[in-house]
């Protein structure tokens, strides 16, 4: 499992992450309860002052209407004023007794190997199957699996390692990356030159200049792919990646329909993601309507839409290294 996908599942089990390296991953200790305790002196002293105005307030009330002597409003004042002093001196007095700060003790640093958890997830995925992983996770973007085309689109695994192999001719790329290796959920361009750039790390969007996470496809390599991977498309850069995914909007396959249903069938329920939350999504960062027809907008409003469909679909960037 990649490392932002590692970081989501730890984050979103309650865990507070700190960092992740090439070897350990550094969370605070669980079951560590001292930043409770300034948590629970925060809102107790806030409590405190709202029910002091509170009493201050009636008993003004109370000697306005009542004429009640100044006098005794001033004894209760005096009461109410140790009070407070005494509640004041519980921290100190805590401290004292503890022999230190306790109100200011950090928690211990926990440290887990990364081959670890991939150790016990591949267990999980043995048990589970790797199609249930957005179980893992309470947001769907981070597993959601790209548009679905019809039957006769789809590459063969032929096809898909011929294209690899080849340059691609189209003339359509505004960069110099021409193919593409993959290995290990790693994505490795070549230039024109025969220079490398490795990609690790990050998100499959990221990796693969995918920002839709379009699947290997006849569509996506006349739309600017070099290659892919075991399902996806793979673009030469970002910008080629966000045009593709504004030319598949404007297919026969979405064109007709409304934002909200163009989304149903990009990301739909059976790939394991929530389309509901996806259209919302799309329709409040673009603000455009989600029952707003795709063939009723310009190409501004679907480069909107497919900015927002890059955030949902998630762009983590990693590593790039020369080779």
């Amino acid at each position: 499992m990649d490392e932002t996908s590692i970081l989501n599942l730890l984050t979103n089990s309650g865990l507070k992450v700190f960092g992740i390296d090439s070897d350990f991953i550094y969370f605070q200790d669980p079951s560590c309860i001292f930043p409770a305790f300034d948590i629970f002196l925060e809102y107790a002293w806030l409590f405190i002052l709202i029910m002091t105005a509170i009493i201050l307030l009636g008993w003004g009330v109370l000697y306005i209407k009542n004429g009640i002597k100044i006098d005794t409003v001033f004894n209760n004042a005096k009461a109410l004023i140790m009070v407070l002093m005494t509640l004041a001196l519980v921290k100190p007095a805590v401290n004292i007794v503890y022999g230190d700060n306790l109100f200011a003790k950090q928690c211990e640093i926990k440290q887990v190997s990364r081959a670890s958890v991939n150790e016990l997830l591949e267990i999980r995925n043995k048990k589970f199957g790797k199609s249930d992983e957005y179980l893992l996770y309470e947001t769907f973007d981070v597993i959601d699996s790209g548009p679905t085309y019809s039957d006769e689109s789809v590459l063969s695994d032929s096809e898909i390692e011929t294209i690899n192999q080849q340059s691609s001719s189209s003339g359509f790329h505004v960069s110099d990356i021409v193919a593409i290796e993959y290995e290990n959920q790693t994505t490795i361009y070549i230039s024109k030159n025969g220079t490398k750039t490795k990609r690790i790390g990050g998100t499959v969007a990221w990796r693969n200049n995918n920002p839709g996470n379009i699947r290997k496809s006849k569509f996506a390599l006349a739309n600017g792919a070099v290659g892919a991977t075991d399902k996806w498309a793979v673009f030469p850069d970002e910008e080629t990646g966000l045009r593709a995914i504004t030319k598949l909007l404007r297919t026969q396959n979405y064109n007709n329909l409304s934002i909200k249903d163009a989304i149903h069938r990009w990301a739909p329920f059976s790939d394991g993601n929530n389309p509901e939350n996806y259209s919302r999504r799309v329709s409040k960062m673009t603000g455009l309507n989600a029952d707003a027809k795709i063939n009723t907008l310009n190409d501004n409003d679907l480069m909107k839409i497919a900015r927002a469909i890059q955030t949902v679909e998630g762009w983590g960037v990693g590593q790039e290294q020369r080779m």
